[in-house]
């Protein structure tokens, strides 16, 4: 059988023949029908080993997988009306990654380029009629809200209209809350009491490189490797100059606990870096080098986005005009 006679259904449950390492999972089989796949895994698998899968979307002839032993077809895919390019991503983000694991902050985001961010006080109607024309309008860069009165503060990632990356932090928490969750509770905020938004545009191929730290694939560095971090780092902008993916390689200050630079991938090309303690972006590979030079003992770690999640079979990014976001009290 081959792919021209099989369909599978978002959230469809199906049984894998491990066949090969990738990047961040393996190359699968779906059995019966033959057809290839992606599979995320930060664990090892034997190769030949068959293990159960849950069918995300098909792209090109080759299938984007996730886990079955972290997912199933969860209640929400299985009630849902949504078109199929919708329950795609819900499947996904339902499935991997639960959560970024290092704790970050909102100047995870960067400053605008060029333009004057756009700042106002929004509540309630006016904040959700904000929302909406930001989804019609397709708006593509990063939107920072400030809470007073609950000492809260968030920035959200869009992309062509959809929140693609989300940070949420307030006074006391200290941990880092899930993605979809702190979409929530900036949805929360900005419809229950008084916020500040800023918003300014980014370039779309920043965006969705820095997009792979929320909603892609870990890659994990070898428990084993002694390559000095810089040579590590151009090792996997090479691996991925030759898939041409698109993914975001992070230094994690290991001492502080946070963020301190970030180097952008994005189809294959090197986009850039940015210091996040300078708040300062360059393009050139210098730049690069002068970051690894200044965090020597960095964690380095990459997030790589499955080319399919940004083709048209995916819906990619939360709308935040649904109802999942809509505040119940």
């Amino acid at each position: 059988m081959g792919s021209d006679s099989v369909k599978y259904k978002p959230g469809e449950s199906v049984t894998c023949r491990i066949k090969a390492p990738e990047p961040g999972g393996y190359l699968v089989e779906i059995l019966p029908s033959g057809i290839e796949g992606f599979l995320p895994s930060q664990e090892p698998i034997e190769l030949g080993r068959q293990v159960p899968g849950t069918f995300v979307c098909m792209s090109n002839g080759r299938a984007l997988m996730a886990y079955a032993f972290m997912i199933g077809t969860t209640e929400r895919v299985q009630l849902s009306t949504a078109s199929d390019s919708e329950t795609a991503f819900a499947v996904w983000a339902d499935s991997y990654p639960r959560t970024v694991r290092l704790r970050r902050a909102v100047d995870l985001f960067m400053p605008p380029f060029a333009s004057v961010p756009s700042v106002r006080r929004v509540k309630g109607k006016d904040a959700l009629r904000l929302i909406d024309t930001w989804e019609r309008g397709k708006f593509t860069g990063c939107i920072k809200v400030a809470a007073q009165q609950r000492l809260s503060r968030s920035a959200c990632l869009y992309y062509n209209g959809r929140a693609v990356g989300s940070v949420y932090t307030k006074k006391p928490v200290v941990d880092p809350f899930p993605v979809e969750m702190a979409l929530e509770q900036m949805m929360d905020d900005l419809q229950t009491t008084e916020t500040q938004i800023e918003s300014y545009d980014l370039p779309s191929d920043l965006v969705l490189s820095m997009s792979s730290m929320f909603l892609g694939v870990l890659v994990q560095r070898p428990e084993d490797s002694t390559t000095p971090n810089f040579e590590f780092a151009n090792e996997l902008i090479e691996q991925f100059a030759q898939r041409k993916e698109t993914a975001c390689i992070t230094l994690n200050d290991a001492s502080q606990q946070s963020l301190c630079g970030l180097v952008f991938i994005s189809d294959g090309l090197f986009k850039g870096a940015y210091s996040i303690e300078e708040r300062r972006f360059r393009s050139d590979r210098e730049y690069l080098e002068e970051l690894f030079d200044k965090f020597l003992s960095a964690k380095i770690e990459a997030y790589m986005l499955p080319e399919v999640l940004m083709t048209s079979e995916v819906k990619f990014g939360y709308a935040l005009t649904g109802e999942q976001f809509r505040h119940k009290h």
